[in-house]
Parts: C-alpha cells; sequence; structure tokens
C-alpha cells in the first residue's frame, strides 16, 4: 500500500510567460486546482469526466532511485479510482511531445524510475503527451463543464427523460417538444446539457461538436 509513500505539498503557481497557469475549478475535489501548463488544465478536466475517477490532486511526490541515488519527483498528478472499478490508483505525468522529445533522455530514465517505484507501491504510473486527447471530445466536455460548474434549474428534468423513454432526437428537437414559448427556449436547451454533463442523457461527444443538431438519448449504463 503507498500509505505514506506519496506526500502532497502545497503547490506555488507562478506566471510564466512561456506556459499557461492558473487555477481549475474542481467539482470533484470541491477546490481550486493549481496547473502549470494548459496540458494539465486538459487533463483536470478529462478526469472531471472519467467516472472511474473519485477524486485527484495535484503534485503528489515520491521518491525514486535515479543514478543510484534517491531522489525527490513531483508528479504532475495523483488519481485515486473508485474502489468498484477494479482499477489501480495512478500517478500521471503530462508533457507536450516536443518538450519530452527535447529532454528525451533524461525524461525516459526519470519515468522508468518511477514506474520501479509505483509497482513497489501499487500504484500505476502513467506518461500522457497531447496526442493522448482527443481534441474534439475535450472541447466537448469543456463546453458541457459549464453546466456541471452552474447547474440549470431542474424543472424540465422529467419531462426531457419522459419525452426520451424510447426515442433518440437532436436537442433542438427535443427542446421544441418541450418548450410552450420561445422564452423557455434557452432554459430547456441548458437543461438538457446539464443532463449530459451529468450522465444522465448521452450523444456523440468524442467525433463531432455537441450543437442543438446532436442527437441525444437516456444513458443506460453506459459512460
Amino acid at each position: 500500500m503507498y500509505d505514506g509513500a506519496i506526500t502532497f505539498g502545497q503547490r506555488q503557481i507562478k506566471k510564466s510567460y512561456r506556459s499557461v497557469t492558473g487555477h481549475f475549478p474542481s467539482v470533484k475535489n470541491n477546490r481550486s486546482i493549481g496547473f502549470d501548463s494548459s496540458l494539465e488544465k486538459t487533463l483536470f478536466l478529462y478526469l472531471e469526466f472519467d467516472n472511474t475517477v473519485e477524486t485527484y490532486r495535484e503534485q503528489p511526490r515520491i521518491m525514486i532511485i535515479k543514478n543510484g541515488k534517491p531522489q525527490k519527483y513531483d508528479v504532475d498528478c495523483f488519481v485515486k479510482r473508485y474502489k468498484k472499478t477494479n482499477l489501480k490508483d495512478a500517478l500521471i505525468e503530462v508533457k507536450y511531445l516536443s518538450e519530452f522529445e527535447k529532454f528525451k533522455d533524461t525524461y525516459e530514465k526519470k519515468f522508468n524510475a518511477a514506474k520501479i517505484r509505483c509497482d513497489e507501491i501499487g500504484v500505476d504510473f502513467k506518461f500522457l503527451t497531447e496526442l493522448n486527447f482527443n481534441d474534439i471530445y475535450i472541447s466537448n466536455i469543456d463546453f458541457l463543464y459549464r453546466f456541471i460548474l452552474h447547474p440549470s434549474e431542474d424543472k424540465y428534468d422529467d419531462i426531457i427523460l419522459d419525452v426520451l423513454k424510447d426515442k433518440k432526437i437532436s436537442a433542438l428537437e427535443l427542446a421544441n417538444l418541450i418548450m410552450k414559448s420561445q422564452s423557455e427556449y434557452q432554459r430547456v436547451s441548458n437543461n438538457i446539457w446539464k443532463l449530459v454533463a451529468q450522465n444522465i442523457l448521452k450523444t456523440n461527444l468524442e467525433n463531432e461538436k455537441v450543437t442543438m443538431k446532436s442527437m441525444v438519448e437516456i444513458n443506460n449504463g453506459s459512460n
């Protein structure tokens, strides 16, 4: 077990002219998570929509053996999985491919040492680049995340689910079936996307940009 083998410090986010830095408002963690690059921010957004992930934390630290000597290694993210998934918790490092290639030998030695340590303490070690993230999917969940941060009213939930009981129709057609006046359009459409964001409804997030023309249906158990 990794108790005590992974520690967490207070991350200090410094402004940088070379990369995007800031704080990501994490709903899963009920706090803001500091990021040092837009790729880290993408990772955090991705984890918010990963239903195997219970919580995650930035800047976990482990001790590795590199060049025969113990060394502190601050990884980008620690991910705690739900026990029911039977998946290991994980340490995740993200780097742009160009940066990795520039210092490939150094990073490979560090990552190999990290994998050895992670095997010892019973967690996975994952190294990701921008190529591991589907741009269309990330754009879509970025759109949907606002409906998790600021959920719309629930008054249309039951009506939406009743209309979709045995149907797969466009979000636009669904809104038109429900709204009684044009003034309700925005509220109904917001309610639809809130339910998609909550995984109660599903649509194609992987292959096409989400619009009101997107087909939606009740999610009967799949992610």
